[in-house]
């Protein structure tokens, strides 16, 4: 009896590990997609990641929705945009939390943005899918 239970206690583990591994893995694939279709303006792949009522919230803009976001797309120049020590927790069956330092070289309606940036996101799956729900960056000291 004591050995089931061990078998059955590993096999949980085991399968719960690989879960997080493939959370990790298919969020890392969504955060660098979206990051790259923002830096090309990519509209459509845009619309295809984020939630409808998504939320923006950076130090010099705030957007309560995709829509008036996908407007001034065009106002970000983004000439590099790189990510570091991004990192996975799963909040519940279909929600997580994602986080990471992003340092920027760019503009937003040619003003410098603010580097490098603590960044924070929520995602949520749909349908079998994963779309981004939230995005707020906190300016870091440049230390």
């Amino acid at each position: 009896m004591e050995l089931q239970l061990l078998i059955v206690g590993i096999a949980a583990a085991l399968f719960t590990a690989g879960s997080k591994d493939d959370l990790t893995k298919e969020l890392e694939q969504a955060v660098q997609t979206i990051q790259t279709a923002f830096n090309k303006g990519d509209v459509d792949t845009l619309k295809r990641l984020m939630t409808e009522d998504h939320v923006t919230t950076l130090s010099y803009a705030h957007f309560s929705n995709t829509r008036d976001q996908l407007k001034v797309l065009s106002d970000w120049k983004f000439s590099e945009y790189k990510i570091d020590g991004l990192t996975v927790k799963g909040l519940a069956k279909d929600v997580a939390l994602v986080s990471y330092r992003a340092s920027i070289k760019g503009t937003y309606k040619g003003k410098q943005v603010p580097s490098p940036v603590q960044t924070v996101e929520v995602w949520v799956k749909r349908d079998g899918k994963w779309l981004q729900a939230t995005f707020q960056e906190t300016p870091l000291d440049k230390k």
